[in-house]
């Protein structure tokens, strides 16, 4: 009978020694991945989508400095909800949790393009956040599930060519419907999607009995741990996004916020350095990773290196409205040279990889990316697009594809297998937390910047207009209109030289990580599976008996 089916399972494994991956049909498999495939799609694309509608977005509630809040929002919830919603799949089932999420994220979806004001459209977004999160942890999870691990890769593989979709297509997609529609579309159009995925997953994918809802498990959950890792980061976002907006920098606000967000990351350290030595628990963030030399060094440089590729993405289509006067699709189009070239350099990082050692890829990378991000701040400030602009995307492009594989690969060589998932979602942590600090940071950068010098120009009805929407710009005098044009232009050249301060630390970090490497015996180690489990195990067997059989 099973041998009527095509089976996710490798030829010699047997279903009857592989328990824990269902036995599934070749149609029903790819009718499941197509769902997870969605799923993962919708999550990352709105992280992109937004990109270029930002300004219309803010400008259409007169809350344009509240802008990068509907991108630090998404990205915090995201961030934080990451590990704890994989960790939950054990107790409510992957199934039960996936769904779940799927429905979160439609609802909230929807709630996002009904909103009213700039506040209800933040507090959505959070929301959002948190569905995509499960979307994106979940189906890895699934993937590690339903596939034996001779063909993870392959489908791992699969379902990650979404982020090469969501980076070349959120950004051209946000311009072209806030244009010729209405940017509310830009979250209605969720709705189908997610509804077909939800149909298809619940049709499809398998109850696996995974859920057990009992006292040990709920015990090992880090939940404190999970809401520290929540509630830090909330107080010093706050504090980069309001100061000078809402608030002064020397107000009480501004610094009791600052101070409660470092006394919460302390004690988030703190409390997870209890969690990973002290108890049975699974730690939000395993502690023992810091004291790994080279994991330590990875996520320091996967940290420094968000910084820089969320502001690109974020900041630049901002940039093309802003200065050169461009529309939200035009400015989509203008960041295609960079989404373009990312996944291109992840190819051309993967094939090097077989050749050259990661770490000299690494370090490679860092320095593209340093180059790049150079180049960008030295941007001219008139309104005329200057034609060089493209090929600096591609110099950038082309560094933050370059950087995608060898972390995965120096993970991979630094920790057990056992601890790789937990690793990896800790390696995607600190890589958007880099992007939301990166991003309040230049937030901060450009008010100060602007508050300063905007009187010269505008008058305080005009500042407030302009500070309001970016489309009062536009209808100053030609004039002045150059003059303030200038103002943001070199606004944006001053957060891209902050960014190149960090893109620089990183090359250094990514040089002393060889070294650390090379000292440590890693140096040029290519990732392998370094422990049998109980699929490699079980075809081992299966392997040997059918040798004994046949003598």
């Amino acid at each position: 009978m099973a041998s009527e089916e095509n089976t996710v399972a490798a030829d010699n494994v047997s279903a009857a020694v592989r328990p824990a991956v269902p036995t599934l049909s070749q149609a029903r498999l790819q009718t499941i991945i197509a769902g997870l495939w969605l799923c993962l799609f919708i999550s990352a694309m709105d992280t992109t989508i937004i990109t270029t509608a930002l300004i219309k977005i803010s400008s259409g509630f007169d809350a344009l400095e509240q802008g990068p809040w509907l991108i630090t929002a998404y990205l915090l919830t995201y961030n934080s909800f990451l590990m704890i919603t994989a960790k939950l799949s054990d107790i409510w089932g992957l199934k039960n949790l996936l769904i779940s999420c799927a429905a979160i994220f439609l609802i909230f979806s929807m709630a996002c393009g009904a909103a009213q004001n700039m506040v209800q459209l933040i507090v959505f977004r959070a929301v959002q956040g948190i569905g995509g999160s499960g979307l994106y942890s979940l189906t890895f999870v699934a993937i590690m599930k339903l596939i034996v691990p001779e063909k993870v890769g392959f489908y791992s593989g699969v379902i990650s060519s979404v982020f090469a979709m969501a980076n070349l297509l959120g950004p051209l997609f946000g311009g072209i419907i806030s244009d010729r529609t209405t940017w509310r579309w830009i979250f209605f159009i969720n709705g189908p999607i997610v509804a077909l995925a939800i149909a298809i997953l619940f049709l499809s994918l398998p109850r696996l009995n995974d859920g057990k809802s009992n006292t040990e498990r709920i015990r090992g959950l880090d939940i404190h741990g999970g809401l520290l890792s929540i509630a830090w980061p909330i107080p010093l976002i706050f504090a980069l996004q309001e100061a000078g907006v809402s608030h002064e920098w020397s107000s009480g606000v501004i610094i009791g916020t600052l101070t409660a967000g470092i006394a919460l990351f302390l004690l988030f350290g703190l409390y997870e350095a209890w969690v990973t030595y002290k108890t049975a628990k699974d730690p939000v963030f395993p502690m023992h990773f810091l004291r790994n030399s080279s994991m330590a060094l990875i996520l320091l440089s996967m940290f420094l290196m968000g910084m820089p590729f969320y502001v690109i993405f974020v900041q630049l289509p901002q940039r093309f409205q802003v200065v050169n006067f461009t529309s939200a699709e035009r400015a989509g189009i203008l960041l295609l040279p960079a989404t373009l070239l990312t996944p291109v350099g992840a190819m051309v990082a993967g094939l090097a990889a077989k050749k050259v050692p990661i770490e000299l890829i690494l370090i490679a990378s860092a320095t593209v990316v340093c180059i790049g991000v150079g180049l960008l701040s030295s941007l001219p400030t008139h309104s005329a697009l200057w034609p060089g602009t493209y090929g600096y995307e591609v110099i950038t492009g082309l560094g933050l594809g370059l950087a995608s594989p060898p972390y995965f690969m120096l993970i991979a060589t630094s920790i057990e297998e056992k601890h790789m998932s937990v690793g990896t979602g800790a390696l995607n942590m600190v890589r958007t937390l880099g992007g939301c600090v990166a991003v309040a940071i230049c937030s901060a950068i450009h008010r100060e910047y602007l508050n300063k010098r905007l009187p010269e120009y505008l008058s305080p009805a005009q500042i407030i207009a302009v500070q309001r929407s970016s489309g009062s710009i536009a209808q100053l005098p030609e004039a002045i209109r150059d003059q303030v044009g200038h103002l943001f232009g070199r606004s944006y050249n001053r957060q891209f030289q902050i960014m190149l301060a960090f893109a620089g630390l990183n090359t250094i970090v990514a040089i002393i990580l060889a070294i650390v490497r090379k000292k440590m015996g890693l140096y040029g180690v290519m990732p392998e599976r370094k422990e049998a489990n109980e699929f490699t195990k079980a075809a081992e067997l299966n392997t040997v008996d059918a040798e004994a059989g046949e003598k």
